[in-house]
């Protein structure tokens, strides 16, 4: 498995640019950044909901308004695209999180009830 990716803002940009436009494969640009596949998947996705400032160190967890939770949610189980189609429609970080809220909905309906902490456990209030 390689090792943790050492590469700067820029270099990521640079390695995705490259992958997006098809200059590289996605393995060849997994090998570049010594990274998983997985992980440059994650980096294109952000790249593409967020540009360059996806890449730069960021101080605080996003806060979403419950109604955008809820429409994410729904737009996802009516099959109005995948995961990722929709995580980027809705400018999320990554993937998991729209999983995650699918996760507290089916627990509990909704999201206004729920407090998320960050250990990803979900208390009802």
């Amino acid at each position: 498995m390689p090792q943790k990716s050492k590469l700067n803002a820029e270099e990521k940009v640079e390695i995705i640019r490259k992958y997006q436009q098809g200059e590289i494969s996605l393995a060849q640009a997994a090998r570049e950044a010594s990274v998983e596949t997985a992980t440059i998947y994650r980096w294109s996705t952000r790249y593409e909901a967020e540009g360059a400032g996806g890449f730069l160190s960021y101080q605080k967890n996003r806060v979403y308004p419950s109604e955008l939770k809820l429409k994410a949610v729904q737009e996802y189980l009516s099959g109005s695209g995948s995961l990722r189609e929709i995580s980027k429609k809705y400018k999320l970080r990554n993937e998991r999180q729209l999983s995650n809220w699918i996760k507290v909905y089916h627990a509990h309906g909704d999201f206004n009830s729920v407090k998320f902490s960050g250990g990803g456990s979900y208390m009802k209030q």
